[in-house]
C-alpha cells in the first residue's frame, strides 16, 4: 500500500490572487483576502473605506483619503494624526507657548487652533498688549477717597495721601494732635483733613517763635465812648459813668427818668450825654444838692422904686410903695409885684406916683 501525501499547493505563489494569504489545507487550501481588500470572484480588490457608509466618519477633524488596503486620515490645521485619529494640537504647551503669543498675554487653546487673550490689566491695541491705566479711568479712580492712583503694568495700586492712615474701609484721616509733641506748648493745635495747623490762642500772636498777648485795644474795637481794658489773650469794653450797656455799644442813661429823686423838690431835672444837672427852679439858689430861696432884696433893693419896700417872699420878692406913694398898675416893679430871676428888667419910668390934695405928681427913676 502506497501512502498518500498532503499537497501544500500554498508553495506556489499563484495559487490564490493578490492580496490575498493561502492558508493549506488537508487536501485543500484556502485564499484569504488581506485586510482592506474584499474578494470579488477569484480576485482580491480594495475595500474604499472612506467610501463605506457602513463604516462612518472615519476622521473627525480631517479628510479621509483611500490607500490601498487600508486608508489614512489627512488632518485638518491644527490637528494631527496619531495612527488612528486626528488629534488637537495643542499650541499652548510649554514647549510652544513662549513663540506663539505677543508679550503680556497668555495662549488659550481650542479645538484645532489658539487664541491670545491680554492679560488682566491690559488691552489690545492692533497685534499689542497695551497697558490699561487704570489709573486714568473716565469712570473714575478705582481708589478709595483721600488716596493717590499709581499704575503698573497691568495693574495699579493705591497709596493714601500724606495725613491719612489705611483702614480696611479705605484711608482714615490721621489726627496729629493727639500728639502732644506736635505744636508748641504755647500753641494750639487744630486738625484738618490730612494735615493740621499750629497756631497762637485767640487773642495772642506770634512773635519771634513764641505766642505773645495781643493788644486787641489798639484796634479800637469797643464803642467809641467804652473803656478798652487789654488783658492776658482778652480784652474787655466798659461803658463809662451815666452810659449803659455791653461796651460793644453805650447808650446814655436817663437819669431823669432812671433814679427816682435825682434832684432837689424844688429842681428841675435836666439829661446831659453821661451824667444830668439840677437846676434850681426860679427864686431859688443852689447849695450843693440843696435849693434854697434867694433873697432878691439883697441885691439893689431888688431893683424895686426908689419910693418902694422889697419884700423877699419864698422863691420871689415883692415891691411896696411906701407912705405917701401909691402903686401904678405894674404895682410897683413887676408883674404883681414879683420879679423872678429869669425875667429882670430895669425900670424905664416911675412905677409909684405921690398922691396930694391938688394933683398928683409922678416920679421918675
Amino acid at each position: 500500500i502506497t501512502d498518500c501525501e498532503d499537497i501544500d499547493e500554498c508553495l506556489d505563489s499563484s495559487t490564490c490572487p493578490e492580496h490575498s494569504i493561502c492558508i493549506n489545507t488537508n487536501g485543500s487550501y484556502l485564499c484569504l483576502c488581506n485586510a482592506g481588500f474584499s474578494g470579488v470572484d477569484d480576485l482580491c480588490v480594495d475595500i474604499d473605506e472612506c467610501s463605506d457608509i457602513k463604516l462612518g466618519d472615519l476622521c473627525t477633524n480631517g479628510v479621509c483619503v483611500n490607500g490601498i488596503g487600508s486608508y489614512y486620515c489627512e488632518c485638518n490645521k491644527g490637528f494631527w494624526h496619531n495612527g488612528t485619529e486626528c488629534v488637537d494640537v495643542d499650541e499652548c504647551s510649554d514647549s510652544l507657548n513662549s513663540s506663539m503669543c505677543q508679550p503680556y498675554s497668555r495662549c488659550a487653546n481650542i479645538p484645532g487652533s489658539y487664541y491670545c487673550p491680554c492679560n488682566d490689566g491690559f488691552i489690545l491695541n492692533g497685534t499689542v498688549c497695551q497697558d490699561v491705566d487704570e489709573c486714568h479711568d473716565p469712570d473714575g479712580t478705582p481708589c478709595p477717597e483721600h488716596s493717590i492712583c499709581n499704575n503698573t503694568a497691568g495693574s495699579f495700586f493705591c497709596l493714601c495721601s500724606p495725613g491719612y492712615k489705611p483702614t480696611s474701609l479705605g484711608c482714615e484721616d490721621i489726627n496729629e494732635c493727639k500728639n502732644s509733641t506736635t505744636c508748641r506748648f504755647d500753641q494750639e493745635c487744630t486738625n484738618l483733613p490730612g494735615a493740621y495747623n499750629c497756631s497762637c490762642a485767640l487773642g495772642y500772636h506770634e512773635e519771634k517763635q513764641t505766642c505773645v498777648d495781643t493788644n486787641e485795644c489798639k484796634n479800637l474795637p469797643c464803642h467809641p465812648l467804652a473803656h478798652c481794658w487789654n488783658t492776658d489773650g482778652s480784652f474787655s469794653c466798659h461803658c463809662p459813668l451815666g452810659f449803659a450797656g455791653n461796651g460793644s455799644w453805650c447808650k446814655d442813661v436817663d437819669e431823669c427818668v432812671a433814679l427816682t429823686k435825682p434832684c432837689h423838690p424844688l429842681a428841675h431835672c435836666h439829661n446831659t450825654p453821661g451824667s444830668f444837672v439840677c437846676v434850681c427852679m426860679p427864686g431859688f439858689m443852689s447849695i450843693g444838692q440843696l435849693c434854697v430861696d434867694f433873697d432878691e432884696c439883697q441885691r439893689a433893693n431888688g431893683h424895686c422904686h426908689s419910693a418902694a419896700t422889697c419884700s423877699n417872699l419864698v422863691g420871689g420878692f415883692k415891691c411896696s410903695c411906701t407912705h405917701g406913694w401909691t402903686a401904678t398898675k405894674e404895682n410897683g416893679h413887676g408883674e404883681g409885684g414879683s420879679l423872678h430871676t429869669d425875667h429882670i428888667f430895669k425900670l424905664k419910668e416911675n412905677k409909684c406916683h405921690k398922691e396930694n390934695k391938688i394933683h398928683i405928681t409922678r416920679c421918675y427913676d
